[in-house]
């Protein structure tokens, strides 16, 4: 089966500090399809954003929380980009709310979800928002 142009793969966004585990997740989207690639909040978000167009991010909540409402921050604002399926990661109970707080489409819980159904998730829920029926959630808290 012939492999599909950059411009068919759907491209996700990946924030994570910790370098194995960034690597380790843009791999494992990217043996499915994905064309993925990590930043840091630290980057420019916006610069990012706008370059790279991503349909799916994927948010490690373990950030400091100033850094996390201010990527969160950009993203809702989607200036010069379409606001993406977002796919907050925790591991605890306030990482979980802080995610639906500020606008998380998901939330995977890691060390409980199985991996390999992070990326089944992001494709499902990109299907949905395709389709009209996932529409982007409104942040309860100012960013």
């Amino acid at each position: 089966m012939p492999e599909p142009n950059q411009e068919d793969h759907h491209r996700v966004l990946i924030f994570e500090n910790q370098p194995r585990q960034a690597g380790a997740y843009r791999e494992l989207f990217a043996a499915r399809g994905f064309a993925a690639e990590t930043a840091l909040p630290s980057e420019d978000v916006k610069a990012i954003c706008q370059r790279s167009r991503p349909e799916i991010v994927i948010f490690d909540m373990g950030f400091w929380e100033g850094d996390t409402a201010y990527v969160f921050g950009v993203l809702n604002e989607a200036d010069g980009f379409e606001r993406p399926v977002v796919i907050g990661l925790g591991t605890l109970p306030h990482q979980t709310r802080r995610a639906k707080r500020f606008g998380a489409d998901a939330v995977w819980i890691r060390g409980v979800d199985d991996a390999v159904g992070l990326v089944q998730m992001a494709d499902d829920l990109l299907q949905r928002r395709r389709a009209g029926s996932l529409k982007p959630r409104i942040p309860t808290t100012p960013l």
